[in-house]
């Protein structure tokens, strides 16, 4: 943090607390005289149901309350109103017992009703709040107590915590994994490191490989393995995804251009909804194509249900101008939406790929084979193909194969692979029904 601490104090207009300008004033301060504070965050939850069930005037009346009761809980204490419904507080070093009981009286003031007097009358106002609380260190910068405040918030969203939240050491450990996860997945699309494995898909009519999918890798700078499950949720909350999503289109058409004797029909990637509507999309895929010598009849475009949804029309057209060059789409993660169906089966998808969870019904009940059964021939009689997903024993196999289900993706026939090792894969496994 800068050690050029202004002196002016600024103050929010509805509770005369200091605000968010104040606060980091006041936190730049305690950081300059090498201080260790105790930074306080409440987070007053529902007020707009509160302003809904009243009317605005009680809510922010209800805020000026509020305000004044951490004005005056703790006089070692400074209290800020930093945004609409959220409270810091700074206090001195102290020792752990110390903190939570102040945040223990904290809590049991919010259990308790809030009395509102406005226009003659008290209302008894019930109010949530979120409470987290942590020491900021010395050596802290202004990034780091930012991102300690997001990150307790998201762990306190995300599970569903009730009460208080200390962020202790091991929450500091996984912000900052978070951290440098985030950082390197910023690197990669810089400097498109990112890796292309493919898995294979496997015809159970023409009893061989027919396509593949292309799936994202990332390796970090140090060679630590980052999981897509971890690094691709980041990257769609920090506006990435479709830097990543371009990134391996390329890859993959300059895979294919390497590889013109392939003995697949084509490859697969995954695109956004975001792209697929982007005037620019079509235009990009036919220039990366050219680029690398490439055929559209040989790359597949993925898309699942949700992205249908954001725009339905526009994706018909994008959808129906690419399929005149050649380039089919697959409908992904079938199951796991909500959407029409009709309004599906309207699209020109060559493939609809069940996703796991609805083939691992095939497992459960004989309603469940039924239902997938029903599921198929619906799709056979509007001219799709079904690839299952996460086939990875022989039953499963089986039950796909009882149930005519065209095509199978799973590590039962091969896990995902690098691109050098999937050519040689594909020699070694031409066309056999022993792979």
């Amino acid at each position: 943090m800068s050690d050029n601490v202004s002196n002016e104090v600024t103050y929010d207009a509805l509770t005369g607390l200091r605000d968010w300008g104040a606060f980091f004033q006041d936190v730049k301060k305690s950081v300059a005289e090498g201080r260790r504070s105790h930074i306080v965050f409440v987070q007053l939850l529902q007020l707009k149901r509160i302003n809904r069930k009243y009317n605005i005037h009680i809510g922010d009346r209800l805020l000026a309350v509020i305000a004044g009761y951490l004005e005056k809980l703790d006089e070692r204490y400074t209290a800020y109103r930093t945004n609409n419904s959220r409270f810091m507080m700074i206090g001195p070093e102290c020792t752990q017992d110390g903190a939570d009981e102040l945040l223990g009286r904290i809590r049991t003031r919010f259990q308790e009703n809030w009395d509102i007097d406005y226009d003659g009358k008290t209302h008894e106002v019930q109010a949530k709040a979120c409470l987290i609380h942590f020491f900021l260190e010395p050596r802290d910068t202004e990034l780091d107590l930012l991102d300690k405040i997001n990150h307790a918030v998201s762990v306190f969203r995300t599970k569903e915590r009730k009460g208080i939240l200390f962020f202790n050491e091991e929450l500091n450990e996984d912000m900052l994994h978070k951290r440098y996860v985030l950082n390197e997945v910023r690197y990669a699309v810089d400097y498109k490191t990112f890796r292309v494995f493919y898995q294979p898909i496997y015809d159970c009519n023409e009893k061989r490989f027919v396509s593949a999918e292309s799936l994202i890798r990332l390796y970090g700078r140090d060679g630590t393995f980052l999981s897509p499950g971890e690094f691709i949720p980041m990257a769609e909350e920090n506006g990435l995804i479709d830097g990543i999503s371009w990134i391996m289109l390329e890859k993959v058409c300059e895979f294919l251009g390497e590889h013109p004797d392939l003995p697949i029909d084509a490859i697969s990637v995954n695109m956004t909804g975001q792209q697929i509507v982007d005037p620019t999309f079509s235009g990009r895929i036919e220039e990366n194509l050219v680029k690398y010598g490439v055929d559209g009849s040989r790359l597949r475009i993925e898309i699942t249900e949700r992205t249908v949804l954001d725009d339905f029309a526009e994706v018909r057209r994008v959808m129906e101008y690419l399929a005149e060059k050649g380039i089919q789409f697959y409908l992904d993660d079938f199951g796991t939406g909500y959407s029409n169906l009709a309004s599906m089966l309207s699209l020109p998808f060559e493939v609809i790929k069940f996703d796991q969870s609805l083939v691992r019904m095939m497992e459960d009940t004989d309603k469940g084979q039924r239902t997938i059964g029903l599921l198929a021939d619906i799709m056979h009689e509007n001219n799709y193909s079904i690839v299952a997903e996460g086939i990875e024993t022989v039953g499963q196999v089986q039950n796909a194969c009882e149930r005519n289900l065209d095509r199978i993706q799973g590590y039962y026939y091969a896990r995902p692979m690098p691109g050098e090792e999937l050519v040689e894969f594909l020699k070694k496994y031409p066309g056999t029904e022993d792979v």
